[in-house]
């Protein structure tokens, strides 16, 4: 953050269940999904989960298939568990909160 990047500070939240399902829906556009993998637990896998960190898992579990099995269709519910395994959420709970106070107060929060 310098002087003349940008005239504002925005805060925008980690997605909320309903954004996450949206960006799963549009991500599953491009990625075929087998019929085992379940949205809904997805979303609920994925909570404090950024909107890229949410496409890092599904870019992960369709490298994951491929590995498996270059001529793979659809990408399937096991390779979305282990992309979970290997793409974790990196937004700390305390910067969450300090966004959050910023957002609320309209100050400094260092």
């Amino acid at each position: 953050m310098r002087p003349g990047r940008l005239d504002r500070i925005v805060y925008v939240p980690l997605p909320d269940p309903r954004t996450r399902r949206d960006i799963f829906s549009i991500l599953f556009r491009t990625t075929p999904v087998a019929d085992d993998v379940c949205l809904d637990h997805l979303v609920a896998q994925t909570d404090k989960y950024s909107g890229a960190e949410i496409a890092a898992v599904c870019r992960e579990a369709a490298l994951l298939a491929l590995q498996e099995d270059m001529a793979v269709q659809r990408v399937g519910a096991g390779h979305f568990r282990a992309a979970l395994g290997v793409v974790r959420p990196r937004v700390p709970d305390d910067l969450v909160q300090s966004y959050r106070r910023y957002q609320q107060q309209g100050t400094a929060f260092f």
